[in-house]
């Protein structure tokens, strides 16, 4: 019996850290040969600069992440968030890597857990080119092509396109997910999954079959 190949659309930002805290849900489903995984990068942040308020939230915020979904936060991503002079989030430039990626010929899914992990874990300033440019090496992508498509990228047709799909389906928030059956797009509840990777194999192995 051939299982059905089910179209996923994933809704992320790459300096979302509830998107983090689903890394292990997504990487399940990239393993698998019956999912295709479509990405929609939001676009959270655009150079922002974080209240001293607002990066305590967002470490909380963090440790309950890492309670539900087990994700680990790096020394060095929370020593930024607590005790630098300033932190700027910018999710542009992440974004038009991740689909500078995947126009190269290569994974967006590894270029996000890249940036992800860059961010999250060595408290890397992820819209730097020069980080972007040393991940894009990290994963193969020859420099010459790379700094050609990646200057090329317009990610704010994406973020739009992201956007209004949201709307239509009547999604709020990152990570959403919906998956088409019968030619509906059913919301798939990301977070409840979190940390039970068993319950979301059960999940996907009964719609696909």
């Amino acid at each position: 019996m051939v299982s059905t190949v089910l179209n996923v659309h994933y809704f992320f930002d790459p300096l979302c850290g509830w998107c983090f805290g689903a890394s292990p849900l997504i990487d399940h489903l990239i393993q698998r040969d019956d999912i295709q995984l479509n990405l929609h990068p939001g676009g959270l942040f655009n150079s922002r600069t974080l209240s001293p308020e607002t990066r305590q939230h967002f470490l909380e915020s963090d440790q309950k992440i890492h309670s539900m979904s087990g994700v680990e936060f790096g020394a060095a991503y929370q020593a930024k968030m607590r005790d630098a002079d300033s932190v700027v989030l910018d999710s542009m430039l992440p974004i038009r890597a991740v689909l500078a990626a995947e126009q190269c010929g290569y994974a967006a899914t590894e270029m996000l857990k890249r940036i992800q992990l860059a961010h999250y874990q060595q408290g890397k300033t992820v819209h730097e080119i020069e980080v972007l440019t040393s991940l894009a090496a990290d994963i193969g992508i020859p420099a010459d092509i790379w700094n050609d498509v990646f200057a090329q990228t317009d990610e704010q047709s994406d973020i739009a396109s992201t956007t209004n799909l949201m709307l239509k389906q009547h999604l709020r928030g990152y990570p959403s997910m919906t998956v088409e059956i019968d030619g509906q797009w059913i919301s798939v509840p990301v977070q409840s999954y979190f940390g039970n990777l068993k319950a979301w194999e059960t999940f996907w192995n009964q719609l696909s079959r």
